[in-house]
């Protein structure tokens, strides 16, 4: 909001610095949020998907695999965007792999 002076961290760190912890994001792009209010954060920096839950500042890695760059499946090349469908299925811009990937809830 215009003007607003106040806001909640919903996840990274407060002083500015990337990293590859589960709470320190590495340049940060996108994310998503579920009916729940939990975040989905493309850490481009760190090749990885972060999963943070409602009120959490705590993150767990859902898909990629932290610092590690790749072409296969379970890697990414600065994945950018992430959006999800109406079952929770998560899509993943993986950028620099020139792909879009899939991820299925259950």
């Amino acid at each position: 909001m215009i003007g607003a002076r106040n806001w909640i961290l919903v996840a990274g760190n407060l002083n500015g610095t990337n990293g590859n912890t589960s709470m320190e994001l590495n340049s940060p792009f996108g994310v998503a949020m579920d009916p729940m209010g939990n975040a989905y954060i493309a850490d481009r920096g760190n090749y990885r998907i972060q999963f943070f839950l409602a009120g959490q500042s705590t993150g767990v890695t859902i898909a990629g695999i932290t610092g590690t760059i790749g072409i296969n499946s379970t890697r990414f090349n600065w994945a950018t965007f992430v959006t999800l469908d109406n079952q929770l299925n998560l899509y993943v811009a993986d950028t620099n792999n020139h792909r879009i990937q899939k991820f299925l809830r259950y």
